[in-house]
């Protein structure tokens, strides 16, 4: 698939599953992907007075989350690129009466803001979706503050041959079920799954960010089967990928 074909299927896919999707994901991941998102959040170190930006934030999990940490007191942007992801979002802060979230409709690789808006950038389960990885992840550098810290979650690579075995076994086989028995749906589960393990590894994500000029910390979530990076923003700018932006 290329780069072209990538973005309009990717947008297709997520907008066929936006309905069940908070459901594929906690029945597939067994509910560990809210601990995952908690742990990534207290690893962010997030204050009260803190600017957030949830890149690629679907429905808002790690939004809502970043909200609850701050205790309503922030500002929390939760930007996606497809409309019915952000709908179910917006629908869910509604609920929630979270007002200190905003929804965005942006594309992750060209961001609608200046730079150094944030002090923290978080981005969930997405930066595999990306047509570019290098460009999605200087894009995120550029809107985030000198010292702030980028926090990326994404699905892991066992390290143990047995364990990565069992993993993909799962992907590939209950995962898609899961995803069909709710959305009626096989394709885009069977593309989650590659996408997973086509990704570049925990060692290469890190390597591309450390060529970034950031400082990075790796941790392995239950047994590698998420990966968690924190990148902290040293007091240099890093390279505009795009031009024209506003202000949140």
């Amino acid at each position: 698939m290329t780069p072209e074909e990538k973005r309009p299927f990717v947008q297709r896919l997520f907008t066929r599953i936006a309905p069940r999707y908070d459901v594929f994901n906690r029945l597939a991941s067994c509910g560990q992907d809210q601990q995952w998102r908690s742990f990534a959040l207290a690893a962010a170190g997030l204050q009260p007075q803190h600017r957030v930006l949830d890149v690629c934030a679907g429905t808002g999990d790690l939004s809502f989350q970043s909200a609850q940490w701050q205790q309503g007191r922030g500002l929390v942007v939760a930007l996606d690129f497809t409309w019915e992801m952000l709908a179910h979002g917006r629908r869910r802060s509604e609920a929630r009466r979270a007002a200190s979230v905003h929804w965005v409709q942006a594309d992750a690789l060209q961001l609608p803001f200046e730079e150094a808006q944030f002090d923290r950038v978080v981005v969930g389960f997405s930066t595999r979706n990306w047509v570019d990885l290098d460009a999605g992840l200087l894009e995120m550098l550029r809107v985030l503050r000198p010292g702030g810290q980028l926090i990326v979650l994404e699905t892991g690579r066992p390290a143990h041959p047995l364990l990565r075995a069992g993993y993909f076994a799962y992907l590939f086989g209950v995962a898609p079920l899961i995803g069909f028995l709710l959305t009626g749906r096989l394709w885009p589960f069977w593309y989650l799954a590659r996408s997973v393990k086509n990704f570049v590894t925990p060692a290469q994500f890190v390597e591309r960010l450390r060529n970034m000029k950031v400082q990075v910390e790796y941790v392995g979530l239950s047994h590698g089967l998420a990966s968690l990076y924190v990148a902290t923003k040293r007091h240099v700018s890093v390279p505009a990928v795009s031009s024209s932006h506003a202000h949140p």
